[in-house]
């Protein structure tokens, strides 16, 4: 069984309650549940925020709204683990307004054929001279010919065409209940990705080319961009 979660907290470090933000007339949270909707896989939100919960008819989505401390996504969802029901978890994050249900209907293939990881993710490829490339909100990926991860960075790695990081992630649910026993590392610390805390303990990785864009919203300027493109699409 697949379960699609959503870990959303309130208060963001670069966007300050951006996930209740307007975007032409839905919340950022609002517009990341109608698309997971349109899946054929169970929701579960799991928030710190009663605003962020509150936002949500609980008739199609399982709300679980409890205030810990989570340095991550991943670390909330493994919090919430034993309230979520599901074999295999597919994290959205909860500021990916437009993410397409194709992108997560392929993970979770991806998620039958290969077993044996423990995590799947999923790249695109870009120039390195892309908005994508230069940027550091995005990060990079670097496999081995078999598609498992070697390292993310934040900046630039390989050769001129360059694999960006999607932002979604499979979990199998062995993985999430023994999040905690993961160390963190300095590798994590200075590039400030979580994902490093699963290389740096042998979690095997496994990352797949995707044709799908995941939009996600991080910066001011990206909020204004995303009520751009749903006043234009809507």
């Amino acid at each position: 069984m697949t379960t699609i979660v959503i870990p959303a907290r309130l208060k963001s470090e670069r966007l300050r309650e951006k996930a209740i933000e307007d975007i032409d007339g839905l919340t950022l949270i609002q517009r990341v549940v109608k698309q997971c909707l349109k899946t054929p896989f169970s929701v579960t939100l799991v928030t710190d925020s009663l605003k962020i919960a509150d936002s949500i008819c609980p008739r199609n989505v399982n709300i679980l709204c409890f205030d810990e401390n989570a340095s991550s996504g991943t670390e909330r969802i493994a919090n919430a683990i034993e309230m979520i029901p599901g074999d295999d978890i597919i994290n959205v994050q909860g500021d990916q307004p437009f993410i397409d249900p194709g992108a997560i209907i392929e993970m979770s293939e991806v998620m039958e054929q290969m077993q044996e990881y423990q995590v799947v993710t999923p790249y695109k490829y870009y120039d390195r001279r892309s908005d994508y490339g230069v940027t550091d909100s995005r990060s990079k990926v670097v496999t081995s010919q078999s598609g498992r991860v070697m390292y993310f960075s934040r900046y630039p790695l390989g050769t001129d065409r360059l694999k960006i990081h999607m932002g979604i992630y499979g979990y199998r649910r062995k993985f999430l209940e023994n999040f905690h026993t993961l160390k963190t590392s300095r590798l994590e610390e200075d590039e400030r990705l979580e994902q490093i805390r699963f290389l740096d303990n042998d979690i095997p990785v496994y990352a797949y080319e995707t044709k799908y864009d995941v939009f996600s919203v991080d910066v001011p300027e990206d909020l204004e961009h995303a009520r751009k493109i749903a006043w234009e699409c809507d």
